[in-house]
């Protein structure tokens, strides 16, 4: 890499990046110092973290009345943090269908990364997760408490 990439070849690459990239300047954009999120979006959305943000540690507090779900061991990001393509019949698909988008439009996890509305219905939606709690089943499958019953992982009530 050091020989690859040098100093003089990054300066030269992206010194003047806008003007080598007529296309990149065509798509519209905020400026400023902070970022104008649009709430329109299906993309990139402000996800709930940033709300009262502060530079200093807030409250810890107890969790009480968790729930959970066992999935053994081996259980890696890629499990959790889904990057394929969103099937209509999740519950990210259900979501992007209620927004009125295709599922021809849907792309993929890893494209929506940025709308936390998105990523949270897509959480255990690899087909490949096997739930401990409802033996014989793959996915994002889960019981839900108190009733006991079978539903998808992260599915609203």
């Amino acid at each position: 890499m050091q020989s690859a990439l040098t100093p003089e070849v990054f300066r030269r690459l992206y010194r003047d990046f806008a003007a080598q990239n007529p296309k990149w300047n065509e798509i519209p954009s905020s400026t400023g110092e902070i970022y104008e999120w649009d709430e329109k979006s299906d993309y990139i959305q402000k996800p709930p973290f940033f709300e009262n943000f502060s530079m200093s540690v807030g409250n810890i507090e107890e969790i009480r009345d968790a729930r959970r779900s066992d999935f053994g061991d081996s259980v890696t990001t890629d499990h959790i943090s889904p990057a394929g393509a969103i099937k209509a019949t999740s519950p990210a698909g259900q979501y992007l269908k209620s927004r009125g988008i295709e599922p021809a439009d849907f792309n993929s996890y890893g494209s929506r990364r940025g709308n936390d509305l998105v990523m949270t219905r897509g959480t255990f939606a690899n087909v490949r997760i096997k739930n401990l709690m409802v033996p014989g089943t793959e996915g994002g499958v889960t019981v839900h408490h108190p009733d006991g019953e079978q539903c998808r992982s992260l599915t609203p009530r």
